[in-house]
């Protein structure tokens, strides 16, 4: 998935489908948000994303096969 689309989906609820077929749902984040300083595994890496609620592991958004907002 192109980045551009997914960072319009950052801060909202989705559902998301990986290139290994791993599903997770959550809030959408992306390293390097302030609201995250404190944690350097979410703010230093660049170019990676998240979800909240519960937490998931970082990935690139061209591991995202599939997205869907909730």
């Amino acid at each position: 998935m192109k980045r551009s689309d997914l960072e319009k989906h950052l801060g909202k609820k989705v559902t998301i489908t990986l290139f290994d077929n791993d599903v997770i749902t959550g809030e959408l984040h992306k390293t390097g948000e302030e609201q995250f300083k404190n944690d350097a595994n979410l703010y230093l890496p660049q170019k990676r994303y998240f979800l909240t609620s519960p937490q998931s592991c970082l990935f690139r958004s061209s591991h995202v096969k599939k997205l869907k907002e909730r």
